[in-house]
């Protein structure tokens, strides 16, 4: 469609500054090029002197709900800061067709001034521009646009009816279906993503976005663009992506602060170096800064001009990690904290849309952060410290219980396993997730699981997630089960999905920086993980990779055990020491208990679980009640002086195991099943502790008298298995037994019977 020219009647002051400006352009065509120079600074101060609207052009004189209305608006005046609204201040106000105000900011994308608005009413709008500066007010009226039906359904905001939830802005329920796609974002990929069922996506206003026409590879407000202005080139960038996103019916989890832009001097990747405030002084006081917080305001402005008004803009993630950032874990906490209620109180007033907040903290046991949990509209709870499915049940329903507001699990996982995803994924929707867990990422994310995705959206289709539902844990009947005299803690053969390498560490990095890889040979019990390691610093070094993913409950079990090997050159004298991460955390062994290598021989490494000496820890003992929660275990190598240049030494893992001297025999129920139970729809997820689920019986409680359709459906495959209908017990429980199937586990929704 034509874009047609809204223009002011030109008073005679602007035509004579338009006839000034003509004649001076003249002059400096025909002077040398000091005397320009001074001619030209002098057009600009006249200019400046006389500013005002001189037209507004929109894109369209209609547009469908929720679509993007735009407004290109030439100004008669240069600024020396366009960014800066205390030099110049652009804004329309907007009327919808019952008479509702929107007040919306506008701002200058580094060549055109821009004002974006998103319609939430079908029929007639009108709307006024308003520009001030220094030299005064300027406005424009009589503004007129249509907008018309469209699939669209809004922007993202708490449900109305079921605080567990989002929903759209029209009211259309919203359960997420996400994945953690930092940078790097191409077509191809996001296709698969819609594909494959995904509707949110976390993306990072960071330093690593070299992708798309827009480039992007700074933050926002960089030491490139210096502090109060902003990197254009990330500001098209995230253009393109908003744009990608809402052709494809995506949401964006927006994260406005990744924590390595706030960290400079902790153990985390670092880039305060690139970030313009930087210039204002050291990271650790960037929360209490009041000069750092001026400046914050004005970009905070920005990105909601620029992109609040995207149906896309899903949830302002104020900021990931936060233990990640120098303010937290050198600074002042108290202020971290003031701050973060700060930046979610900015957002909730001038957010014109008012699209929800989130924050989090990294993802080990003990990183809870009720400040957060209480202030932003989202509950993120990262959980890289057990990504087993009880463990998820056990953080959902806690959180629940203490804030009432919907959850997400913003990152987890971080390893391409099919089978921790799909009970992560089933897990969360029957414990009333918002969301389903967020996997760390893209790149850990394979095949298999894309199909789990696809099988839990069209699963999660049908239901309306904004009626009531309550959590229910389903009863199920104890069995024993003996426990093995010993287990073997290994994969597959060359299966090194759940081995990590990271790169803080010194000598796992070859000569030009790259971190090494691990590599796995062998079967089964047989299969032996190597990497190569480089103890080439000139003074104390150290190497790293751990194994994560596997068995977690280690109770009953007396030691831990496993073999390392070194082979090469300089392996002789090298020590090696064993890691565990109870509850998420980093617990290494003391120096004392650490086994020398030799080339080319395996040594034994044995960690004893049960009466454990007393220093065998290197700073905090593992007690046994937490023995059910070692998440991951590692193997550590390190050395004191080493060579400044030497060549790397392969560092092998085999036969990991865990062992006991006398088994024990333990209680358990014999399968597991969560469900949200609605009055009109109830739906959950049941899984069996040992084999096949198929002939499992569960008791929901409390069910009332009402009967019930049960379907029973394939969690694997999304095809049904059964339909049925059941009866309560004389006390109200309802009572539900699988159907036959060789999985371990099963899906079901139950519809109420009405009389």
């Amino acid at each position: 469609m034509k874009r047609n020219v809204w223009r002011t009647a030109i008073p005679v002051t602007i035509i004579a500054v338009v006839v000034v400006i003509a004649a001076v352009a003249i002059s400096l065509s025909l002077r040398d090029r000091d005397k320009g120079e001074k001619e030209s600074a002098t057009l600009q101060k006249t200019m400046e002197e006389k500013a005002g609207i001189v037209d507004a052009v929109p894109n369209a004189e209609q547009v469908g709900r929720y679509d993007k209305f735009e407004l290109l608006v030439r100004l008669s005046a240069v600024y020396s800061n366009p960014y800066d609204p205390a030099e110049v201040d652009l804004s329309a106000t907007f009327k919808s067709p019952t008479g509702v105000d929107w007040p919306i900011n506008g701002f200058y994308d580094g060549s055109d001034w821009l004002i974006r608005f998103s319609p939430s009413e079908i029929g007639d709008w009108s709307y006024s521009i308003n520009l001030q500066d220094s030299s005064g007010t300027s406005t424009l009226d009589g503004g007129k646009f249509a907008v018309t039906q469209s699939e669209h359904h809004g922007w993202l905001e708490v449900s109305k009816s079921n605080k567990r939830f989002l929903q759209y802005n029209d009211g259309t329920s919203f359960y997420g279906v996400g994945v953690a796609y930092p940078w790097g974002i191409n077509e191809t990929m996001l296709d698969h993503l819609v594909d494959s069922g995904v509707n949110y996506i976390t993306y990072w206003n960071g330093n690593y976005d070299n992708s798309g026409s827009g480039g992007g590879n700074e933050q926002l407000e960089s030491v490139a663009s210096g502090i109060g202005r902003y990197d254009m080139a990330k500001g098209k960038r995230v253009d393109e992506l908003i744009a990608s996103f809402e052709q494809r019916n995506l949401m964006m989890n927006f994260v406005v602060w990744p924590h390595d832009s706030l960290a400079d001097k902790i153990n985390w990747p670092a880039t305060w170096s690139k970030n313009a405030y930087s210039v204002l002084g050291e990271s650790k006081d960037f929360y209490a800064s009041d000069a750092a917080w001026a400046y914050q305001e004005k970009l905070y402005r920005y990105m909601i001009a620029r992109w609040g008004y995207s149906r896309s803009l899903a949830v302002w993630d104020l900021v990931v990690e936060m233990n990640g950032t120098d303010g937290w874990q050198l600074g002042d906490q108290a202020k971290a904290n003031e701050w973060l209620t700060k930046i979610h109180a900015y957002f909730a007033a001038n957010d014109p849309y008012h699209r929800p907040t989130s924050a989090s903290m990294a993802g080990n046991k003990e990183d809870y952060w009720d400040h957060a949990y209480q202030t932003v509209d989202v509950s993120d709870r990262e959980n890289y410290y057990d990504i087993g499915y009880e463990a998820f049940a056990e953080d959902i329903q806690k959180r629940w219980a203490s804030y009432e507001k919907p959850l997400i699990i913003g990152e987890t996982g971080n390893v391409a396993d099919v089978n921790a995803y799909h009970n992560a994924i089933w897990v969360a929707l029957a414990n009333g997730l918002a969301s389903s867990p967020v996997w760390w990422d893209i790149e850990k994310v394979d095949e298999p699981m894309f199909g789990q995705m696809k099988v839990l959206s069209r699963f999660v289709a049908p239901i309306d997630f904004n009626e009531q539902r309550k959590p229910v844990k389903a009863i199920a009947p104890s069995v024993e089960v003996p426990l093995p005299s010993t287990i073997a803690l290994i994969g597959q053969e060359g299966d090194m999905s759940t081995w990590s390498v990271p790169d803080w560490a010194p000598a796992n990095k070859d000569a030009q920086g790259s971190v090494f890889a691990a590599e796995a040979s062998g079967n089964g019990d047989d299969m032996v993980v190597s990497m190569p390691m480089r103890f080439a610093t000139n003074e104390f070094s150290q190497g790293y990779y751990d194994n994560s993913g596997g068995l977690s409950d280690w109770r009953g079990y007396d030691t831990f055990t496993f073999e390392v090997k070194a082979d090469g050159a300089g392996a002789d004298g090298l020590l090696a020491k064993a890691v565990l991460h109870p509850l998420g955390s980093w617990t290494e062994a003391d120096d004392t208990q650490s086994v020398q290598l030799k080339s080319g021989e395996w040594t034994m490494i044995t960690v004893p679980l049960i009466d454990v000496p007393e220093h065998y820890w290197r700073e905090a003992t593992i007690p046994e009640e937490a023995l059910d929660t070692i998440t991951r275990w590692g193997v550590k190598v390190y050395a004191g002086q080493t060579p400044k240049e030497a060549d790397p030494v392969t560092i092998s893992v085999r036969h990991p195991m865990l062992n006991a001297k006398k088994p024990l025999t333990v209680m358990k129920p014999d399968s597991s099943a969560w469900l949200m139970v609605g009055n009109q729809l109830s739906y959950g997820w049941q899984i069996a502790t040992e084999g096949s689920v198929g002939g499992h019986s569960i008791t929901i409680p409390a069910w009332g008298s009402q009967a019930a359709k049960v379907d029973w459906i394939d969690a694997w495959t999304g095809e049904g298995l059964k339909e049925e209908q059941v009866q309560p017990d004389a006390s109200g429980n309802l009572p539900l037994t699988a159907p036959a199937t060789e999985r371990s586990d099963i899906a079901f929704r139950i519809s109420m019977i009405t009389k």
